[in-house]
């Protein structure tokens, strides 16, 4: 409350990878909209990149038994960098762009 950063009526969307930090960030944002009586709305989204070692979908289950919207992108973003990167980029930084893009677009899509 004393930043303004959330106004009433605001919608945020939470990047959620599944790691401690961006659920951490979900939980304390559901805990201030109803400290706030539901002032402003949250919901979350995942990007599932197409990484082997990389599993996100318990959070289908996990993260809508929390109550908020929740959206579930797959995206095959590490064929495409296999296929455009050619060594000129880190593969971490062509994923972050792939996935910011994707998450402006499920925000523009959801409102």
């Amino acid at each position: 409350a004393d930043y303004r950063m959330i106004k009433r009526g605001d919608r945020v969307l939470v990047g959620l990878s599944g790691g401690k930090d961006s659920l951490s960030l979900l939980k304390v944002l559901i805990k201030l909209r109803a400290q706030f009586g539901n002032s402003f709305d949250v919901g979350a989204c995942t990007i599932e990149p197409g990484a082997a070692e990389y599993d996100p979908s318990p959070l289908k289950i996990h993260v809508p038994a929390m109550g908020v919207p929740y959206h579930y992108e797959s995206q095959a973003i590490i064929e495409q960098a296999k296929e455009s990167m050619n060594g000129r980029v880190s593969i971490c930084a062509f994923c972050a762009r792939m996935k910011r893009g994707t998450l402006y677009s499920v925000a523009q899509r959801e409102g």
